[in-house]
């Protein structure tokens, strides 16, 4: 049976019943619908007919008489007598005249109500009131009772029903006044309409089960004629060919003579077994060279990746910075590169760059590249003299007039200063130390291999403990979705940002997944490459401390102490003195304060930060809790005889030191003065 159902002929037989059966359905549906249609109006029409016979028995000024008659008057009963016999003359179901609640249609009081007799429905007894079926009832009533509809319709033939499939026709009672005193329904069953509907459909279907049949049997003698035996030998050559692999001695052409398709169809297999043949030669010597080519590219790949530094951490013994960095070409290889070296114990040399092109070529250009740059940089020169001439060697021997666009940087890891040049590459992107990453609108100038010539400008940024920069290629801020919308340094910035606390390492994921969730699958266009440093600075000294007790005889000895380390770090002459004085006048606030009226111990720490030389002395106790600092400044316009005594001291200190700051903890007095010298 399966085979059977894969067989030309069922197939095509099969198609052409489907088409006859789509073509009898739609032509079946539209005279369903027209023929429904018609006879929907005929019962319409014959419906309200009745409707307006129906009228001129009802007296539409009386209905109020008729409701409070109890439906027992000879007057009530002379006109129920003619409606009834209407109702049974005329093939009606149902006639009856109703009052709705006018307030909301939603209820209905029946005054006349009568049946056809031989119907199993029975008729509503007179002053029967029963909730209004749906809402389109509703609006129907309030139509003709607010006179924007003279006759109304309801066909009713999905859903629950009462009393099977019906129509009925609705018109306005009007009384003389021109108003609509109640509503007058007649209702007919669509049996009859049903019954000729479904003769309708088995005519239909007769015909189909007859044009099927003789297209079935007219087809297949066709089809099998015409196009089974040619196919089959086609069929038998096309497996003989799949199996050998070698053009036919006897050729199909010659068994099969039609001038049709399939005539056709045999001539190109034909000719497609001959092109084969050589094609299968030729792709054998193809892809032992495409096997050869992708050996060396893969070769090309590792040396390049092994050309740039891409082992972390690179330097595990220099605390004073961090970094990482990646690079991802868009090919095998490809024209970015980055690179770091230290120049000499206390100068790290930074390279972002990216080659014009992609490929080979750029890979081979880079290379190059990044020799003549390291060569420059290992001189020891500044980064726009390290520009200036890796452009002159580039340029000397440029024939490809390819270029390359870099952005260079020194930093002195001992000061944190970062002396950059940037040679048409991207801005770098720099985070403070208290801060969110930030674009650095630095100036370009002309890119490397572009003109010779070219001289470069540097500048320099401050990196202080905690701060980072990241630097990148094109790649980045370029990378594009499938609605070939650009990742853009917005994006870039956010990223960043998210992770602005992370190591080099969790800033550079950070940016690689938002580029990859931006990208999703469209395929990559340009070499992604970044590198992220963060400096530390020097580490921090452990601080020097001097324990004496709380007695202004011991402040000379703090003094001294102070002295000594200050004699370390080149104090100047002004900061030692406005120094000495701050260690006089605190140390004086303890001994007088602290402990009294006993004594107890004191503590001073002194520690240097290098990079901003700044001096912080901490003064710790564990006297009473005092904030000295909280002292109002005295008034020093008033004279010497005017102005209240104390508080000078505290004041001068307030004034000479760059920062003063006290604090109670774990119950120690903590003063502590910072001062850079």
């Amino acid at each position: 049976m399966k085979g059977l159902r894969q067989h030309v002929t069922v197939k095509s037989i099969s198609g052409i019943v489907l088409l006859l059966v789509l073509f009898s359905a739609i032509v079946s549906v539209i005279g369903y619908r027209t023929f429904t249609n018609a006879l929907l109006n005929q019962y319409a029409h014959g419906a309200f007919l009745t409707a307006q016979t129906a009228a001129e028995l009802v007296d539409a000024d009386r209905l109020d008489e008729y409701a409070q008659s109890g439906g027992v008057t000879p007057e009530y009963m002379a006109v129920w007598d003619q409606l009834d016999h209407l109702c049974n003359t005329s093939g009606s179901t149902f006639i009856y005249v109703i009052e709705p609640d006018r307030s909301d249609y939603g209820h209905i009081t029946f005054l006349f109500s009568t049946i056809d007799h031989d119907s199993p429905y029975t008729k509503y007894d007179f002053g029967f009131v029963r909730e209004t079926t749906n809402d389109e009832y509703r609006e129907k009533y309030a139509a003709l009772y607010d006179l924007t509809a003279d006759r109304e319709l309801v066909i009713r033939d999905k859903g629950s029903i009462e009393t099977d499939s019906h129509i009925t026709a609705m018109i306005g009672l009007k009384g003389t006044d021109g108003q609509v005193k109640g509503i007058l329904c007649v209702q007919r069953q669509m049996d009859v309409l049903a019954a000729e509907r479904n003769t309708f459909l088995n005519k239909v279907a007769l015909a189909l089960v007859g044009l099927l049949l003789l297209v079935i049997a007219g087809q297949g003698v066709y089809l099998h004629r015409v196009l089974l035996r040619p196919l089959n030998l086609i069929t038998e050559e096309a497996a003989r060919f799949s199996r050998e692999n070698t053009a036919a001695e006897h050729k199909l052409r010659e068994a099969i003579r039609n001038k049709d398709e399939i005539g056709q169809l045999a001539q190109s297999i034909d000719r497609m077994e001959e092109q084969i043949e050589t094609y299968i030669t030729d792709i054998t010597r193809i892809t032992a060279e495409r096997e050869r080519i992708s050996t060396e590219l893969s070769l090309a790949t590792r040396i390049q990746a092994a050309f740039v530094p891409h082992l972390f951490p690179p330097f595990p013994d220099r605390p004073e910075f961090s970094l990482y960095a990646a690079m991802e070409p868009a090919k095998e290889v490809g024209g970015d590169f980055y690179d770091f070296f230290l120049v000499d114990d206390d100068h790290l040399c930074l390279v972002m760059a990216d080659v014009s092109g992609k490929g080979v070529p750029a890979a081979l250009f880079m290379m190059a590249s990044k020799i003549i740059l390291q060569s420059c940089a290992m001189l020891g020169q500044s980064p726009a003299a390290i520009l200036t001439k890796t452009n002159e060697a580039i340029c000397s021997n440029n024939q490809e007039n390819m270029f390359v666009t870099v952005w260079l940087g020194i930093l002195e890891i001992s000061t944190g200063k970062l002396t950059a040049a940037n040679a048409g590459h991207e801005y770098p992107v720099v985070k403070r130390a208290d801060g969110g990453f930030e674009l650095l609108k630095d100036r370009h100038g002309f890119v490397i291999g572009g003109m010779s010539g070219v001289r470069y400008r540097e500048y320099e940024i401050q990196m202080t403990p905690g701060a980072k920069i990241f630097l990148y290629t094109d790649g980045v801020p370029e990378a594009s979705n499938a609605q070939s919308k650009l990742f853009g340094t917005e994006r870039m910035l956010a990223a960043l940002n998210e992770r602005a606390d992370g190591s080099p390492e969790d800033i550079l994921a950070a940016v690689r997944r938002a580029v990859d969730g931006f990208v999703q699958e469209a395929e990559q266009f340009d070499d992604l490459t970044m590198l992220c440093l963060e400096y530390r600075g020097l580490p921090e000294k452990p601080a020097r401390e001097l324990t004496v007790d709380a007695a202004v005889e011991n402040i000379p000895a703090v003094t001294a102490f102070v002295e000594e380390a200050l004699d370390a770090v080149d104090c100047s002459m002004k900061a030692r003195m406005q120094l000495n004085v701050a260690i006089d006048e605190i140390l004086s606030n303890v001994a007088q304060y602290a402990y009294a009226p006993g004594s107890g111990p004191v503590t001073v720490r002194f520690a240097f930060d290098a990079p901003t030389r700044t001096v912080k002395l901490t003064f710790l106790d564990k006297g009473l809790p005092y904030n000295p600092l909280e002292k109002e400044d005295p008034d020093v316009s008033l004279s010497a005889e005017d102005r209240p005594i104390g508080g000078l001291g505290i004041y001068l200190v307030k004034k000479t030191m760059d920062q003063a700051v006290y604090a109670y903890k774990h119950g120690q007095n903590i003063l502590t003065i910072q001062k850079k010298v």
